[in-house]
C-alpha cells in the first residue's frame, strides 16, 4: 500500500475571468505512519504545459487530507483547461490523476445544466447534492417541481405540500439557492407556461385554452392549461409569478417550461371564440418575460423547453439563453440527435444548445444488467458533445432522469460516476474545441464516396450513427481539424434510449489527411484513457496525388476518442 489521490476538483462550477482558481485534491495514505510527499502539478491547455507546481505535503496515519492548488487568475475566456496530479516519493510514484476546469467571461459561454428536486425539510444542513454537482461541472441548476402553486410559485408559508402532494421547505430551497452561489452556479427556478390549478381555473375560465370540443385543455388531470397570449391576463400573471421567483427567492432565472401540446387551442376571451397558435405567440411571451425580469435582476437567465423539438425555428432565437431540447419520439437514433443539435445551431444564432434527453434504460434494467445502462449514458454523452451539445442528465445524489418528472430520478452507481465524471471533466477540459461555434461539421461532405478529404481504415465506419460501427464525426475551421471517434460497435440497434453493450476495443485505427496548412500539433485524448489527459502522436506527411496527406494512428478506442491536428495560423 501507497499514498494515493483519492479525488480532484475544483473549488467552483467555472471560473469568470479574473478569478483565482483553486482546485482541492483529496489524499489518502493507508500507512500506519505519517508521511511527506511531493505532490506535483501541471497546468494544461489542450496539449501544452502552462504551469508546473510541486508542494511538500504531509498526510497523518490511515487519514486523508484534502490539500488546496492555487493558480493566478486566467484571462482568456472560453478556454478548458486540465489540470494533472502526481505524488511522488523515491522510488515510488503514484497513479496520476486528473480534473478540469474552465474560465467564461459569462456562464452563457457554456451552460452545463443540472438539477434539483429535493427540497423537504429534512434536506436542511445537506451539502452533498450541490457539491456533487460542482464535481460535474455543472454550472446551471434547474429546481424543479419546487414551488406551492404552478398559478401561485412562491409558498405563503415555510412547510407547504404541492399540488403532487410533496412536503417542501421554502427555506430549504432558499438555502440550496445559496450553496449555489457559493460554488458559482446560477439557480433556475422551474416555471411551467401555461399550467395553472383546476381551482385557479374555476376562478378565471375565460384565461384557459379550450379544444375545438370545448372541453378544457388538461394535463394529467390534474392542470388546467391557460391562454398564454398577450392579449390574455394570464400572459402578465405569469410573468408576475416568475418575478416574485426572482425577487423573493434570489433565483438567478426561469425555466419556462412546457409540455409540447397543445400546439394551438381555442381562446375565449370576452365570449369571443379564436384561434391560438402557440408557435407564434412563444417568442412574445419569452421577450416580455426579458423585459420584465431584468428590472429585477441584472443578469437574469431564461430558459425555454422545446418540446419534442418543436418549435426551435420560432423561437430559438428570442431573448433565451440557450436552445433547450427535451428529446422524445421519434427523434429515436443517434442520428436524430445530430439532426436536432444542427437545426438547433442553424435559428439559434450562436447560442449554446442544450439537450434533455433522458435515459429510460436507468429505470427498466436489472442489476445484472445495469452496466447496459451505463454504457448508453457513456455513448449518449460522447455523441451529444461530439456535437457541441451540452445534456441535461445528472442531478443531486447520483440522480440520473429517465423521465419527464424529475423527482422520480434514479440513482446511479458510484462507478458509474466516476466515468460519467471522466466525461464531464473531458468536456470541460476540452471545451474551447468541442463547443466552439465556429467548428464546421463536415462529417457528410469530405468523408467516404468521391471525398478523400478524410479517409479511416482498420474497422468499419459511419459518417451518421450507423449501428455495430465507429462514428466519425468530423469538424474543421481554420486552425483545427477535430475527428470525434465514438464506438457504436457491438451493439445491432441504434436507438440511444435503449441499453447498449460494451463496445468493442478499435486498436491502431488508421487516419489519412489532406492538409494544406503547415501542422502544429497532432494529439489523441479520450475521458476512457487516463482520464482524458491528451497524448501527442507520430505523423507522416507525404505528397499525394491532391496535395500533402497527413497519415496518423489512434491507438485505442473504447467508447469514445478525439483526434486533434492543430495547424499554425497568421
Amino acid at each position: 500500500m501507497i499514498p494515493k489521490i483519492k479525488d480532484a476538483y475544483p473549488s467552483k462550477a467555472q471560473y469568470i475571468i479574473g478569478e483565482p482558481v483553486r482546485i482541492d485534491v483529496e489524499l489518502y495514505n493507508p500507512l500506519q505512519h505519517e508521511v511527506q510527499i511531493l505532490l506535483t502539478t501541471k497546468l494544461m491547455s489542450t496539449n501544452r504545459v502552462l504551469e508546473k507546481q510541486s508542494q511538500e505535503v504531509v498526510i497523518d496515519r490511515n487519514a486523508t487530507l484534502i490539500y488546496r492548488v492555487e493558480f493566478a487568475p486566467l484571462y482568456e475566456a472560453f478556454q478548458g483547461y486540465g489540470v494533472d496530479f502526481q505524488l511522488v516519493e523515491p522510488g515510488m510514484e503514484s497513479e496520476p490523476f486528473s480534473t478540469a476546469f474552465d474560465v467564461v467571461s459569462n456562464w452563457r459561454q457554456s451552460p452545463r445544466y443540472g438539477f434539483l428536486s429535493d427540497f423537504h425539510s429534512r434536506e436542511a444542513g445537506d451539502v452533498k447534492d450541490v457539491a456533487l454537482l460542482n464535481k460535474l461541472h455543472i454550472n446551471l441548476v434547474q429546481f424543479y417541481d419546487w414551488m406551492y402553486r404552478h398559478d401561485d410559485l412562491v409558498a405563503p408559508e415555510e412547510e407547504f405540500t404541492d399540488l403532487m402532494g410533496r412536503e417542501l421547505s421554502l427555506k430549504v430551497v432558499k438555502e440550496k439557492i445559496a450553496l449555489c452561489h457559493a460554488y458559482g452556479m446560477k439557480a433556475m427556478a422551474y416555471g411551467a407556461i401555461y399550467a395553472s390549478s383546476k381551482a385557479f381555473y374555476e376562478r378565471h375560465p375565460d384565461w384557459a385554452l379550450y379544444y375545438s370540443n370545448g372541453k378544457v385543455v388538461d394535463f394529467i388531470d390534474i392542470f388546467s392549461i391557460m391562454n398564454i397570449s398577450e392579449e390574455s391576463p394570464w400572459h402578465r400573471h405569469i410573468i408576475g409569478e416568475y418575478k416574485k421567483a426572482i425577487e423573493l427567492v434570489d433565483f438567478d432565472g426561469i425555466h419556462m417550461d412546457t409540455y409540447g401540446y397543445p400546439k394551438s387551442g381555442i381562446s375565449r376571451l370576452g365570449g369571443v371564440e379564436k384561434v391560438e397558435r402557440l408557435e407564434e405567440q412563444f417568442p412574445v411571451l419569452i421577450e416580455n418575460t426579458r423585459q420584465e425580469l431584468s428590472r429585477s435582476k441584472e443578469d437574469v437567465g431564461l430558459i425555454f423547453n422545446n418540446v419534442g423539438n418543436w418549435p426551435v425555428n420560432t423561437v430559438a432565437a428570442a431573448a433565451q439563453d440557450a436552445v433547450y431540447i427535451e428529446v422524445w419520439n421519434p427523434y429515436e437514433r443517434y442520428h436524430h440527435i445530430q439532426q436536432i443539435i444542427a437545426w438547433a445551431k442553424q435559428f439559434g444564432n450562436g447560442k449554446p444548445i442544450i439537450l434533455a434527453a433522458y435515459l429510460k434504460p436507468f429505470r427498466l434494467e436489472s442489476l445484472e444488467t445495469i452496466d447496459k445502462a451505463n454504457t448508453a449514458a457513456l455513448l449518449l454523452s460522447a455523441v451529444i458533445f461530439s456535437h457541441g451539445g451540452y445534456h441535461l442528465l445528472l442531478g443531486e445524489h447520483n440522480g440520473v432522469l429517465t423521465q419527464g418528472y424529475y423527482v422520480d430520478y434514479s440513482v446511479a452507481s458510484e462507478t458509474f460516476m466516476r466515468e460519467i465524471r471522466n466525461y464531464y471533466d473531458f468536456m470541460v477540459r476540452y471545451v474551447h474545441l468541442l463547443h466552439d461555434p465556429s467548428l464546421r461539421d463536415v462529417s457528410m461532405t469530405h468523408v467516404e464516396g468521391d471525398n478523400l478529404e478524410y479517409v479511416f481504415s482498420d474497422a468499419s465506419y459511419s459518417t451518421y450513427g450507423e449501428p455495430d460501427k465507429v462514428w466519425t464525426i468530423v469538424r474543421e475551421n481554420e486552425k483545427y481539424k477535430l475527428i470525434n471517434f465514438v464506438n457504436l460497435s457491438n451493439n445491432a440497434e441504434d436507438y440511444w434510449n435503449e441499453g447498449k453493450n460494451r463496445p468493442t476495443v478499435m486498436e491502431n485505427l488508421t487516419v489519412h489527411i489532406q492538409v494544406n496548412e503547415k501542422v502544429r500539433a497532432v494529439f489523441t485524448a479520450s475521458p476512457d484513457i487516463n482520464m482524458g489527459r491528451p497524448l501527442d502522436l507520430e505523423y507522416s506527411l507525404e505528397e499525394g496525388e491532391r496535395g500533402y496527406v497527413l497519415s496518423v494512428t489512434v491507438p485505442a478506442l473504447y467508447q469514445w476518442s478525439m483526434l486533434v491536428v492543430e495547424h499554425e495560423t497568421n
